[in-house]
């Protein structure tokens, strides 16, 4: 019989992995001088270009030489998501166009219907038009009912009332007017108070008010409702249609009375006429063809404005979209420089400004618009190319306030409704006419920083100087004088013909071009100090409201060294955890720490004395073999309207949301505690393995090391630099890899053009970023698809791509976050060979799901749950410590020779029998049954560490009866890490139940009566029937029954039922939420 010992992988213990450590070359003054061993790629990562070490320090390349590196990459890249974004860059171009055309047509129609109206036709012989009668009130087509025809006052005047309205009434051409058809009144005031009356308006359209000077004289005033009527495609003149034939009544009633009057004095001649009558009749003068209008100037800017939102729509959701899909983070988690990013979208947005302007003029000239005709050509140029500026900076303002770029279209629609109600106001002559301009200060100054306010006003000043076919527009040398404010026309100084003036203006053209690029630095500006002191999307603020004006802003450099004045303040930092804080005290009661983590956290504190309380510091630096120093590493979240995370800070619709925490990560006073305090070390030359469920903390530890949340507490080191003093995170970003989570990539960029980016961003030398992209892609099997756009990409190329760049650069610590996900088995195998051969000269931190792979590649594993680290230690200690005991496999051979009478059925019957006796020993000798016998050949036990003493004397009596007993092959191992990792894991979940008071969980059996568990317990017990409980852990960590099976019956492996419908889980215990909703599944995620 053949024993061997394997690992839970299948592989033999002892033939794991090359036991070679490499040393960090020299370069580094960390380390000692000895070459990288064991690396397939035969070469130890050289200093990258980004910094070099001297004496212990981090020193990086002059902010001029990473800029100069960065900024043409960044610029490419933007110019290059554009160009293949074609179906939006097309639009954005072609917006000036469709615009112009809409303009045109709404032109074209205008000037077609001009001569239609009889005003704008020409006219040599105006026809006469006499002048008619009162029309009945009952034609007014907007009038109410009851109506009167007119109205007079006063009526106690009996000569008014008698002599004139009588003869008004008898003297209307046409038709006589009733007296119930007239209104009088005491005096004007009485007939105003009548009108004022809601039930009265519309039911008389004028009246007259008369007044007796003396004897022989009458003075009138008429009252007439002056409101233009439009009614069925035509207007009613108030003046022509009513006013004009009041006044010509009246004078005839005034006149007839005074002809009357003297006609009974003899004072005329002898056979004089009863009644005095004369016709009256109006005529127009003679005129030419009416030209319309010109209303471009009106609108134009308008439309102008709708052109650019397209482009403004288009900025402001890709520079949000960047920052919300992690693209930004990635390339700042690289070592971009915000002003390269900042300034490389600025620069791309100057390139389509003046693109749009010049797009913009030629369209207005080709559709022959005075506008563009006759003004000059710079100030349109100017005009418009400013606006876009200062539009661009205003889209770069708005979106730090934003966190989803979907948002940005719905904000682009609310710019567009208050940038056309503010347009209308201005075109109406509201702030910018002398008599309003300083009316409302506020009002006109708020108008004023809208880009699109004085655009309007601009437009609105060529337009009028473009108006009629003689108008001459308005020159370059002239866009200042032009504008003046002198209504005294004895002060007005013509500047002779040819030259357009405006004596009642203010705000010239040449304050227009100061205020939109005035707009354009203080927006960009404010965009940028925003962008640093608003939360982003992990709700970190990179900086306090006055970070420019300390000096590490300007420097990029901290107070002191590395490897001593930055350390003497985490010391300081760290000393507080010892004894823990209060406030992680409640969190931790109850949990028993594991003595492997007490021993790291000891080893760590003492060597955190050392480096700050001791003259040899330096030495241990350099001797520890350390890449990365963990010393009380915590992470807290703080509530808030988003729930701490992802809240830009001024409005919580802004937010993006983080799922809720449950109580037993979360401080009093709702803090959610990610990190409760890590000490550690990671070693180079090694995988340091990160496992834990989701939620555990693990994506967090990776995002606090690579700068993208800074530590609540404590504090790491990074090759001596600390995370958190002043440009210390920026010289860690030198040295390092990243692999996040998920993939970061553009789908427009190649895999190749990525490497090409990012190796600019470490400011590699492009005869570098070449070789090292072809031996990247090649080395993760991309090589075919280096020139396909990741968009294309399956989500196992697209990890790989991911691995690929955070091995660019030769970084000396690499952070692999689940890297092999969604990767098919043969990939997954070669990015472990990867990963292992990379592991030479640096310091891989890998964190995965999959057991087999931290088992395969861990150098060390950490095990972490609900925040804290549970376990430290190789993958064979940690099954020696963890681990249920022993997995011991028996083959049970059938019977060979003549030892089967009856053909195979014998045999088989033979091997049955051989089965049931090697049972048979292990049940009389440890007392153990077979944890699996679906095979009749093959029998597994589980043998637990209380059995250890007596397993070698049991296997040699095996040994001794494997010829008597059938058996052929037994192989033992220790147990597998998966069981490892879910046994810590389920105490993690049993303290936090125990602390949170669930005790119980209630399990529906198949009669419908419910069958109460103990929480963790493997057996229950109901009305004398004894259960076996499997337990599991849902997608949020939660403990949950699997099943429930009564003993002695078989089990459903993997199923939460039986085959007839089964039983299911209710809940219970002394809370209705089992787990906190943040802690995410436990079990492995299997590809």
């Amino acid at each position: 019989m053949e024993l061997a010992s394997q690992g839970a992988n299948g592989r033999p213990a002892d033939d794991r992995r090359d036991t070679k450590e490499s040393k960090l070359s020299d370069w580094s003054a960390l380390g000692g001088g000895k070459d990288a061993a064991g690396a397939s790629s035969g070469h130890t990562p050289s200093p990258p270009p980004e910094v070099a070490a001297v004496a212990g320090h981090f020193v990086q390349r002059p902010w001029h030489r990473r800029f100069a590196s960065q900024f043409p990459a960044l610029l490419w890249k933007n110019l290059l998501v554009q160009w293949r974004n074609w179906r939006a860059t097309v639009l954005r171009i072609l917006a000036p166009f469709f615009f112009m055309l809409l303009l045109y047509l709404v032109n074209v129609a205008l000037v077609a219907d001009n001569p239609k109206r009889p005003y704008a036709l020409e006219n040599r012989n105006p026809a006469v038009d006499p002048v008619g009668g009162l029309p009945p009130c009952e034609d007014n087509p907007l009038g109410r009912t009851p109506c009167w025809d007119f109205f007079w006052t006063p009526n106690t005047s009996t000569v008014v009332r008698d002599e004139l309205v009588q003869r008004m009434m008898q003297l209307n051409p046409g038709r006589s007017i009733d007296a119930t058809r007239v209104l009088n009144f005491s005096n004007p005031d009485a007939a105003n108070a009548w009108m004022r009356e809601s039930a009265n308006t519309e039911r008389v359209l004028g009246g007259v008010h008369f007044s007796e000077r003396g004897p022989g004289r009458f003075d009138y005033l008429l009252q007439v409702n002056m409101s233009v009527r439009y009614f069925k495609d035509e207007f009613y003149d108030p003046n022509f249609y009513y006013q004009v034939p009041l006044q010509v009544l009246t004078e005839r009633a005034i006149s007839q009375f005074y002809y009357n009057t003297s006609k009974a004095l003899g004072q005329l001649p002898a056979g004089a006429p009863d009644q005095l009558a004369w016709d009256v009749s109006t005529s127009m003068y003679p005129h030419p063809t009416t030209d319309s209008i010109n209303i471009v100037g009106k609108v134009i800017g308008g439309f102008v404005f709708a052109a650019n939102l397209f482009a403004f729509s288009l900025v402001l959701s890709s520079v949000v979209a960047e920052r919300e899909r992690g693209l930004r983070r990635a390339l700042k988690t690289a070592g971009m420089l915000e002003s390269a990013f900042w300034l490389s979208w600025l620069a791309v947005e100057i390139l389509a400004a003046v693109l749009f302007t010049l797009l913009l003029i030629a369209f207005g000239a080709m559709f022959q618009f005075s506008f563009f005709l006759k003004n000059s050509f710079w100030i349109i140029f100017f005009l418009f190319f400013l606006f876009q500026l200062a539009m661009v900076s205003f889209a770069f303002l708005l979106s730090t306030l934003l966190a989803k770029a979907s948002t940005a279209i719905i904000l682009g629609f609310v710019v567009f409704l208050v940038g056309w109600i503010c347009q209308s106001v201005v075109v109406f002559g509201f702030p910018y006419t002398p008599e309003y301009i300083w009316d409302i200060p506020v009002v006109t100054v708020i108008l004023t920083l809208l880009p699109w306010s004085p655009l309007a006003k601009a437009c609105d000043d060529l337009g009028a100087a473009t108006e009629t076919e003689s108008s001459p527009g308005i020159s370059w040398s002239n866009r200042a004088a032009y504008c003046q404010d002198q209504p005294d026309r004895s002060q007005q100084v013509y500047r002779g013909a040819g030259v357009y003036q405006d004596w009642d203006c203010v705000f010239n053209l040449t304050q227009v071009f100061w205020v939109l690029f005035f707009e354009f630095v203080v927006y960009f500006l404010l965009a940028v100090y925003l962008d640093h002191v608003l939360a982003d999307e992990n709700g970190v603020r990179k900086g306090t409201p006055w970070y420019f004006l300390t000096p590490s802003y300007w420097t990029g450099r901290g107070s002191g060294r590395a490897g001593s004045k930055n350390v003497v303040r985490t010391a300081r930092g760290v000393r507080s955890l010892n004894p823990p804080l209060p406030r992680l005290a409640a969190l931790d009661a109850g949990v028993e720490r594991d003595p492997d983590v007490v021993a790291e956290e000891a080893r760590m504190r003492d060597l955190l004395q050392h480096r700050t309380g001791s003259s040899s510091a330096l030495s241990l630096q350099q001797d520890s073999g350390n890449a990365v120093e963990v010393y009380g590493l915590q992470k807290a979240f703080d509530g808030g309207c988003c729930g701490g995370r992802g809240c830009r800070g001024v409005c919580c619709f802004c937010c993006t949301k983080r799922p809720g925490r449950g109580p037993g990560q979360r401080r009093p006073g709702g803090e959610f505690v990610a990190i409760k305090g890590s000490w550690y070390a990671i070693e180079r030359d090694r995988v340091f393995c990160l496992l834990g469920p989701n939620g555990a903390g693990k994506t967090t530890t990776i995002n606090c090391l690579t700068g993208v949340l800074p530590p609540s507490g404590g504090d790491a080191l990074v090759y001596g630099e600390s995370l958190s003093t002043p440009g210390g995170m920026d010289r860690i970003r030198a040295v390092i890899g990243v692999c996040p989570q998920f993939d970061v990539l553009w789908g427009e960029l190649s895999g190749e053009e990525h490497l090409h980016l990012y190796g600019s961003i470490k400011g590699l030398p492009k005869p570098d970023v070449r070789r090292q992209a072809g031996e990247l892609l090649d080395s993760v099997k991309l090589t075919g698809a280096a020139r396909q756009r990741t968009a294309a990409y399956s989500g196992g190329m697209r990890r790989r791509l991911s691995v690929a760049l955070a091995l660019l650069g030769d970084p000396l610590v690499v952070f692999l976050d689940e890297p092999t996900t969604g990767m098919d088995p043969i990939s997954r195998r070669h990015v472990w060979d990867i990963v292992e051969s990379a592991k030479a000269g640096r310091a891989v931190v890998l964190t995965t799901h999959s057991m087999e792979e931290a088992d395969i590649l861990g150098d060390q594993i950490a095990i972490m749950a609900r925040g804290s680290v549970r376990a430290i230690g190789s993958g064979l200690r940690l099954k020696q410590r963890f681990g249920s005991g022993y997995q011991l496999s028996v083959s049970v051979a059938p019977p060979r020779g003549g030892g089967a009478t009856n053909g195979d059925a014998g045999a088989a019957e033979a091997q049955a029998a051989n089965a049931a006796a090697v049972k048979r020993m292990f049940k009389e000798e440890l007392g153990l049954e077979p944890a699996d016998e679906s095979s009749k050949a093959y029998l597994l036990f589980h043998v637990p560490k209380d059995c250890e003493a007596q397993l070698p004397d049991f296997l040699q009596r095996l040994d001794a009866a494997r010829q008597q007993l059938g058996v052929s092959d037994v192989q033992i191992g220790l147990a597998s890490l998966e069981e490892v990792f879910l046994a810590i894991a389920r105490r993690a979940e049993l303290e936090a139940a125990a602390a949170e008071g669930r005790t119980t969980l209630a399990w529906l059996l198949e009669d419908g009566s419910t069958l109460e568990v103990g929480m963790g317990e493997e057996y229950a017990e109901k009305d004398g029937v004894q259960y076996r409980i499997r337990w599991t852990q849902d997608e949020n960590g939660a403990l949950q029954i699997l099943s429930a099976v009564p003993v002695g019956a078989p089990q459903v492996n993997g199923a939460s039922h039986t085959a007839n419908g089964g039983s299911r889980h209710l809940g219970g215990g002394s809370s209705a939420q089992l787990a906190p909703p943040q802690a995410v599944e436990m079990a492995r995620k299997d590809e």
